[in-house]
């Protein structure tokens, strides 16, 4: 299809969006809110029905039991297998939505989780009968739309599925925001871990005889001090103490104290080095009678920034520039999200969907002007994909063989 037409039918499927961005925006779905998660899965259903998906509702896992994901699935006459992740929920609680109903301002669109993803979601429901009515394009063996309920607190609930159903494809795109102006591709995200350290001192009385306790607090104190040069900034890690506690009674010295380090990387080879260096360091202890112990649990894995994604990014970027005179720039995610896991076992690209202001507050907001050429983008690299031109096609008929 000429470019300059897909641009204009583009443009003139904006409204649509809006139109179901403002029906997702005015659902609550927050992460906690069960009721209002089911409800807008029954309106996705519908909507992605209405399109010729078949929906499977997918119970998510422990301790996300009793929620529901959607895998969606559109069925071609061609080889590609293309898995497109998408979440429904938002950061906001109950009645965020009647406090804040979707609104526009000139040229932005407003209310809770508009960006994040409700108007990703959006572009789905109004792009991809362009992509098969007017771009005539179904040379696809499958289309899976994925739209996960618990993204917002980590994935708990889904992210067994999505690596699961990434395996079964080709390639894997995610409808995450573009940047503030929509004109970023996420070509890296970083993995997070959980760490921990544990004090144990003795305790004693605070006034009657505090020099035979052992104050576990101090050694604390004095660990996370010795452990606050640990983020570098040109790796891309980074580590914080986030919470932490000790004593539970005013009058006597405590001896019990611990706090929680968030360790984010880039690279997962800084996983194992941070490990060493937090062991080497806690060994320095304030009081030699303490025991200070520490331990390290790896939530998701870092992804991207490898020949793979950048060759797929470059490929995007062509197509944005040659077809739209737009500079796509590289976006590298200060945190991670459903391509984590994707990105393990499938090529996977994220930033799919529109730009992205204030995300996560009050003041989030859709820059419109950004869906139509995110919409394009979109569009066209599920042409391309069809066409065999971004990945191998039959990747994985041809592992299993």
């Amino acid at each position: 299809m000429d470019c300059r037409k897909l641009m204009e039918r583009c443009t003139a499927t904006v409204p649509e969006v809006l139109a179901f961005s403002r029906q997702l925006v005015n659902m609550d779905s927050g992460t906690g809110d069960v009721e209002g998660l089911r409800r807008k899965a029954a309106f996705l259903t519908d909507a992605l029905t209405g399109i010729g998906a078949r929906v499977e509702w997918l119970e998510a896992a422990p301790p996300r039991e009793g929620t529901w994901n959607l895998a969606a699935t559109f069925r071609g006459t061609g080889t590609a297998r293309i898995l497109i992740l998408t979440h429904y929920d938002t950061v906001f609680p109950a009645g965020e939505a009647a406090r804040r109903p979707f609104r526009t301002e000139g040229d932005r669109a407003l209310g809770p989780g508009v960006a994040d993803m409700q108007t990703s979601i959006a572009m789905l429901l109004a792009g991809l009968p362009v992509l098969h009515t007017v771009m005539d394009c179904r040379n696809y063996e499958r289309i899976t739309v994925f739209c996960n309920a618990d993204e917002e607190t980590g994935s708990f609930g889904s992210r067994d599925q999505i690596t699961a159903l990434a395996r079964e494809h080709d390639i894997t795109l995610n409808m995450e925001l573009s940047g503030a102006d929509g004109n970023l591709i996420t070509v890296s995200g970083r993995g997070n871990a959980n760490g921990k350290l544990r004090v144990r001192g003795r305790a004693a009385h605070s006034a009657a005889e505090p020099p035979a306790g052992v104050n576990a607090g101090l050694e604390l104190a004095h660990q996370l001090l010795q452990l606050r040069g640990l983020s570098d900034p040109v790796r891309r890690t980074a580590v914080n103490a986030t919470v932490g506690s000790f004593g539970s009674k005013t009058n006597v010295i405590p001896d019990t104290a611990e706090a929680n380090l968030n360790i984010r990387v880039a690279d997962v080879s800084e996983f194992a080095r941070i490990e060493a260096e937090i062991r080497r360091i806690i060994a320095n202890r304030l009081f030699p009678e303490s025991e200070v112990h520490f331990t390290m649990q790896i939530a998701v894995l870092p992804y991207g920034n490898n020949p793979v994604t950048l060759d797929l990014a470059e490929k995007v970027r062509r197509i944005a520039r040659e077809e739209l005179g737009m500079e796509l720039g590289y976006r590298h995610a200060i945190g991670s999200n459903d391509t984590s896991f994707s990105a393990q076992v499938c090529p996977s690209l994220d930033g799919f969907g529109p730009g992205c202001v204030a995300m996560h507050t009050v003041d989030e907001y859709l820059p419109i002007p950004t869906v139509a050429p995110r919409l394009y983008i979109l569009l066209r690299t599920l042409e391309e994909i069809c066409r065999g031109s971004m990945v191998p096609l039959g990747r994985t008929r041809q592992e299993k063989s």
